[in-house]
This record gives structure tokens, C-alpha cells and sequence, in this order.
């Protein structure tokens, strides 16, 4: 008898604007290079809205409770997104995503370590 693992689900996105100063993107399935290649481009579509004055984001908070799992170099991905978004006076801040974070290898975690996180989204937005 052979064993198949459950195929693991794309990685999709959603995007809401809780709060006008607030960008939420949440991501459901696999945090792969592809989708951390998306949210990197949509971190910096969001620092251009601000840039010409349509948009009033002061945070961008990645909701990644729904991720079943995620590569080393997505996170890479994710700390550069992080970099971006300091860099032009913006947080950026991981939601639910301890679970998976602790089965990644040590550097990835040590990037992890070092982003801005929160257990939930109402935790995020109660603090922001």
C-alpha cells in the first residue's frame, strides 16, 4: 500500500483596505517564490500610490493564516518586501504565520525573527 500526500493548494491572493491608512493582503496555500514575487510587487505598487498622493497607507499587513507551508527563499522574498517598505516609511507586518515559520530552516526563521508579526488579524489592526 502506498501512502499519497494530499497535493498542497496554490498560493492565492485577496486583497482589503480595512482601514484607508491599512493594505491587507492575505494569502491562502503555499507561500512559494512565485506568490512572495506577487506581494513584493504589490508592496511597491502600494509605496507608488502613496508616493503620488492616492493612497493613505502607513501599513501593509500580509495575512498569512491561511498558509500551509513556505520556502526559504519566499521568506528571503518577504524580508526584502520588509526593507522596501521601511525604506519608504511603511510597515509591513506578518499576521498567523508562527505555525509554519517554526518548520522552516534556521535562517529563514532568523529572517522571520526579525519582521514585525502578530498572532491575528485583530491583534494587527488593534495595534496599528
Amino acid at each position: 500500500m502506498s501512502v499519497v500526500a494530499a497535493p498542497s493548494r496554490p498560493g492565492r491572493l485577496a486583497i482589503s483596505g480595512p482601514r484607508p491608512d491599512v493594505h491587507v493582503i492575505a494569502v491562502e496555500g503555499v507561500l512559494d517564490p512565485v506568490v512572495s514575487t506577487r506581494l513584493l510587487r504589490l508592496v511597491d505598487a502600494r509605496i507608488r500610490l502613496r508616493r503620488l498622493g492616492t493612497a493613505s497607507t502607513t501599513h501593509i499587513v500580509l495575512d498569512l493564516t491561511d498558509v500551509d507551508s513556505a520556502t526559504t527563499s519566499a521568506v528571503e522574498t518577504l524580508s526584502r518586501a520588509a526593507d522596501l517598505a521601511r525604506r519608504n516609511g511603511l510597515g509591513l507586518h506578518l499576521v498567523g504565520f508562527e505555525a509554519v515559520a517554526r518548520h522552516l530552516p534556521l535562517p529563514a526563521r532568523q529572517l522571520v525573527g526579525r519582521m514585525s508579526r502578530y498572532p491575528d488579524l485583530d491583534a494587527a489592526l488593534g495595534a496599528l
